[in-house]
């Protein structure tokens, strides 16, 4: 009976290892649902190997339960296998009755381990959808249901990641700010669904006049952030002028009355990271830049250098006076490109 014993106690230890390694699976993807809205988001590589380490040690588990049943199985066949011998022998009774009553505790063992590893596989299948789940929930969370771009949490995790990320390699990063002119006026006069989708188009401009690498999201109401990594400042400002000058160009029409909505302009500010300048310095200087292009009129850009203002201005009203004005339908009821 004392290797019953051992059994019993394997049993107990598989089963505690198997509950270890799904708490594992918990314990890693649960961060990405309780995470505060600073911190930087974890690279999907590093969760994608994080999550793929907890499989594999669920995987293991399951292989060791498995090598275990086929043990046992094997132990049972040759515990069958003697008691068909001592049944040739009229004296062998107590001994057959020793070796039926092995053969029936090895069976329940091995029924035992046979639920551990089902329940085992079950909850290695759970935390994989779990996983699943949190991850488009936590894709959904950074993302502006209006604009479809990233929202103010999915700005406040990516700016620190990149401030951070150009502090300690010593490149550049720009941040801009940009703001709809008068748009509660249209809002007002036209209605939400209006507004809305006139911010989405404006996210479009957005996101079509950006390089791969940077970030757009909206910051707020009719504000929106873009992130600049390694970007000049005249890099930065050139690519926010076009923005402008592409808004400023196009007429925006109300589908399907016709109604003119009229032009459309926004503000911006831009500024680059300094030395030692903390990114919540450097978001308080951009939004100063844009308090100040509103101030002197809206329709503009303003950076910390006023060359880069006027020739950046001048350069892209050339490229406007080039430029025919194009027609933008705004159907209230349906996206429309």
């Amino acid at each position: 009976m004392q290797s019953l014993t051992r059994g019993e106690t394997l049993f107990l230890q598989l089963l505690l290892l198997g509950w270890i390694g799904v708490g594992l699976g918990r314990l890693t993807i649960k961060p990405a649902a309780v995470a505060e809205e600073s911190a930087p988001p974890k690279p999907r590589r590093d969760t994608a190997e994080k999550d793929e380490k907890v499989d594999r040690i669920l995987q293991k588990v399951a292989r060791v339960l498995q090598a275990h049943v086929s043990d046992h199985e094997s132990f049972s066949e040759r515990l069958d296998g003697h008691n068909r011998r001592l049944s040739r022998h009229e004296s062998a009774g107590p001994i057959k009755e020793i070796v039926l009553a092995l053969i029936d505790d090895n069976r329940d063992m091995r029924d035992r381990l046979d639920n551990v590893r089902n329940q085992l596989e079950e909850s290695r299948l759970q935390v994989v959808r779990l996983q699943t789940n949190l991850e488009r929930a936590e894709e959904a969370g950074l993302r502006d249901v209006v604009t479809a771009i990233g929202n103010r949490r999915f700005f406040d995790a990516a700016f620190m990641e990149e401030v951070e990320k150009a502090q300690r390699l010593g490149d550049n990063i720009c941040l801009a700010l940009a703001d709809i002119d008068k748009f509660k006026h249209v809002n007002d006069r036209f209605g939400h669904m209006v507004g809305d989708r006139l911010l989405r188009l404006f996210a479009n401009i957005l996101v079509q006049n950006v390089r791969g690498q940077d970030k757009v999201a909206r910051f707020g109401g009719e504000e929106f952030a873009l992130i600049f990594p390694g970007a000049r400042l005249n890099e930065a400002v050139s690519a926010v002028e076009r923005i402008r000058v592409v808004l400023e160009s196009k007429q925006w029409t109300i589908e399907p009355s016709g109604e003119r909505v009229g032009k459309v302009t926004a503000s911006f500010g831009v500024c680059r990271l300094r030395a030692d300048e903390s990114p919540s310095d450097l978001l308080q200087r951009v939004d100063e830049r844009l308090y100040e292009a509103k101030v002197q009129g809206r329709n503009r850009v303003i950076t910390d250098d006023p060359n880069a203002d006027a020739s950046q201005r001048r350069q892209m009203d050339r490229v406007a006076e080039d430029r025919e004005p194009s027609q933008l339908s705004l159907r209230p009821h349906w996206l429309h490109r």
